[in-house]
């Protein structure tokens, strides 16, 4: 490689201040660095900890300018999209991981500008709340908008329900609980968020673990909460009935969307009750309370059709929910609950153990996709372990009410977390696999649905006659072989060789008896 990219090389991590002047002089002090070769000079910085795969390919292909933005030293890529792409950033006076922004400026057309984005973004950073992701900084890069939040470790609602299945009723009830803290926060300082759905709602914080197959399965970990994310973030949008055919990926997730915002593209708190009414609504069921083939059809489902009752689909939903539910998904939005009554209405069905600060305690768990069967409406509780209070020799259920808990009462032995399904639930019961199954299963720490009582252990295997027959057998042909090789080889006598004499018989010449003519004569 050329000096001069080794020049530019070096500079770029001066400029962009990726190190200090300390590290950038080993790497210059170091004989690759004179032979030009920023491939080794790389490989050490990364063995070293100094740079990440990210900055090396960056800083390699020429792009080092685009590692900071807004002082915020950008270390790997998350993701990248229509609307633009999201890093993992370093804070400059924190250190401390952030996710960084950066929007494409034509992502904002039709409807809005930069000043208008970036002032809504500065609003939203006054929303204060443990439920939503805290936006730190806003500004510009160039001629595109940049937005700083708190990193979030965790997984939205909508995957979670699809590995999960349909959440039990007291666990979407927590869940949408948490949501509604979020946007009652958002809506008391004058910030309404828009799109309210499982997809910006997000689970943190979750276990990741790897299956046989490859796969990664997610859980949530205790003490997980509800973040709501893209607050504000989402750029002004015209009525959906006036977007052009070429500006179909701008709609968004039409199945969630109120029906207003088809003849209105303002963002208004009513939009944000439907939005939380059709995330519980999914939670409960695994799918919108509007859908269809295509994203014309839902809306044309959106604009006249209404949703099918939840009851009819998931029987064990209490009547309070449901007429809840009926009213957030309202068309008129003068008839949907309040923000208020929406919390009070769902305190009490919650999950005690999924409330913030409340000591979880371990249920068993049914999981439709590590059963590998997909039911149209699966049930799935989460796991939960008590890792402090709870003996894991001799774990027993907290006989007195749970400290810093908003419900009066705790869960018993006489009083189980989970009711037990009725025989008229529609939902299809999920049968396991056969002993390969049991690996996969005590990789997520959790048993069956049912199993209340330990795993009996596996019978051992009885020594028959026969079975003692097949092992003598089999030793006896193992040594016969061995002897076989040992001798092929020269290493011991040959057993099986026929015996041979020592001394090569004598070769007896054949003489004629007959006498000569001369002796004849």
């Amino acid at each position: 490689m050329s000096h001069a990219a080794t020049s530019e090389f070096f500079e770029a991590l001066r400029t962009g201040r990726l190190l200090d002047d300390d590290r950038i002089d080993e790497l210059r002090a170091r004989p690759e660095s004179t032979w030009g070769d920023l491939i080794s000079v790389s490989n050490y910085a990364q063995e070293r900890g100094w740079l990440t795969p990210y900055q090396i390919q960056e800083l390699r292909e020429g792009r080092g300018s685009g590692l900071v933005v807004g002082g915020y030293r950008i270390f790997d890529k998350v993701n990248d999209g229509p609307a633009g792409a999201t890093y993992k950033a370093l804070h400059p006076a924190l250190h401390s991981p952030v996710s960084l922004r950066l929007l494409k400026l034509d992502w904002l057309a039709p409807a809005d500008t930069m000043a208008a984005y970036l002032e809504r973004t500065h609003a939203a950073t006054l929303v204060q709340s443990p439920h939503v992701v805290t936006i730190l900084d806003a500004g510009t890069h160039g001629d595109a908008p940049y937005v700083v939040q708190d990193y979030l470790d965790g997984c939205d609602l909508f995957r979670l329900v699809n590995e999960m299945g349909a959440l039990p009723v007291g666990l979407a009830c927590e869940y949408t609980r948490q949501a509604a803290l979020a946007v009652k926060a958002a809506h008391d300082k004058g910030v309404s968020h828009g799109d309210v759905t499982p997809y910006s709602l997000f689970l943190t914080p979750v276990k990741r673990v790897t299956g046989m197959n490859g796969d990664v399965s997610i859980r949530p970990r205790p003490g997980a909460i509800i973040k709501l994310a893209e607050l504000a973030l989402s750029p002004q949008r015209p009525p959906i009935g006036e977007l052009s055919f070429g500006q179909s990926d701008r709609v968004g997730h039409v199945e969630f969307l109120p029906p207003e915002r088809i003849t209105s593209g303002e963002r208004t708190p009513a939009g944000d009750l439907y939005g939380l009414g059709a995330t519980m609504y999914f939670l409960l069921t695994t799918r919108p309370p509007q859908g269809g083939t295509s994203a014309v059809e839902t809306l044309l489902n959106l604009q006249n059709a209404e949703p099918l009752p939840i009851e009819s689909i998931k029987p064990d939903v209490p009547p309070t929910l449901a007429v809840l539910i009926r009213q957030l998904l309202s068309r008129d939005v003068t008839l949907r609950a309040p923000i208020d009554r929406v919390i009070e209405t769902l305190l009490p069905f919650c999950e005690p153990s999924a409330m913030p600060g409340a000591t979880p305690v371990d249920v068993p768990v049914l999981v439709a996709s590590e059963t590998m069967s997909l039911p149209s409406v699966p049930d799935a509780i989460p796991v939960a372990k008590n890792l402090d209070r709870l003996d894991a020799e001799t774990a027993e259920p907290f006989a007195e009410p749970i400290a810093n808990s908003p419900l009066p009462f705790a869960p018993s032995a006489e009083q189980p977390l989970v009711e037990p399904m009725s025989a008229t639930h529609l939902t299809p019961e999920v049968h396991p696999l056969d002993e390969h199954h049991d690996g996969h299963q005590e990789a997520f720490e959790h048993t069956a649905m049912g199993a209340d009582k330990p795993r009996a252990p596996r019978p051992k295997v009885q020594a028959t006659g026969k079975n003692k027959a097949m092992i003598i057998a089999g030793l006896v042909l193992h040594l016969t072989g061995t002897c076989l090789c040992l001798g092929f080889l020269g290493i011991i006598p040959n057993p099986f060789a026929k015996s041979t004499p020592s001394d090569p018989p004598k070769v007896i010449k054949n003489v004629s008896t007959t006498p000569s003519k001369g002796k004849n004569k």
